[in-house]
């Protein structure tokens, strides 16, 4: 089976990396187990839009919404895809709504699904209006990272948390140097944006609600931006 690289997701507490791909012909998302680090993705060089030939062996323990989970064998990774032919990827997966995406259970005032009406999947490529994309920093000791968006059906997420991998990284050394203006108008420049969206595993939040919660797991801006390196 043919599969690209579309997610590379950070954890906050630990090295390793959550991959996600689509099947480059059905867009069908897989997420292979165990989780692969940050040393192994810096080692094979990947990077979204990366081609991996791989048998894909489902998971027999998935449930939803994480019915991608899976196992790879016999992986034999490939050269990257040209970003014309990945944004067409994205395109072909995406839906306008987030709402749309996980079956009514995400608004912009609620971020969190609750664990017994969970999802029909955990990712999903969601269409972006390009002048909506923006980066802010929250907390003052501990600093945290989130991106404000509207969709295409025009509802607005303000303050989603960052967990791509490369899109964090980048942004990242543009407030370290107090640049996070000049970041903002980069992104403002880009003619079409995909968000993949993804849902935590179950996560217990400060307030007390348990769920699974709504992050950004890959951000691409088009033209110019495929992986973030600006």
């Amino acid at each position: 089976m043919k599969l690209i690289v579309t997610d590379l997701t950070r954890f906050k507490d630990n090295d390793n990396v959550c991959m996600a791909l689509l099947d480059a012909e059905s867009c069908i998302c897989h997420r292979p187990l165990p989780y692969v680090t940050k040393a192994i993705v810096e080692q094979k060089g990947i990077y979204p839009g990366m081609t991996v030939e791989a048998t894909v062996i489902p998971n027999e323990k998935a449930a939803r919404p994480h019915v991608e989970d899976c196992i790879f064998v016999n992986d034999l990774w490939l050269g990257m895809m040209d970003e014309i032919s990945f944004k067409d990827l994205l395109e072909r997966s995406a839906v306008d709504s987030v709402n749309e995406a996980f079956c009514g259970t995400i608004s912009s005032k609620k971020r969190c699904v609750p664990l017994d009406s969970p999802p029909d999947s955990s990712i999903r490529t969601i269409r972006v209006d390009p002048l909506s994309l923006s980066l802010s920093v929250v907390g003052t000791v501990e600093q945290k990272l989130r991106l404000s968006f509207k969709d295409k059906s025009g509802e607005i997420f303000r303050h989603t948390p960052i967990a791509d991998l490369n899109f964090h990284s980048s942004a990242l050394k543009y407030i370290q140097q107090d640049r996070v203006d000049e970041f903002n108008t980069a992104l403002a420049g880009g003619e079409e944006v995909y968000i993949r969206l993804g849902l935590s595993r179950v996560y217990k939040g400060k307030n007390g609600k348990q769920g699974y919660w709504m992050q950004a797991n890959g951000i691409y801006c088009f033209p110019g931006c495929f992986c973030a390196e600006m």
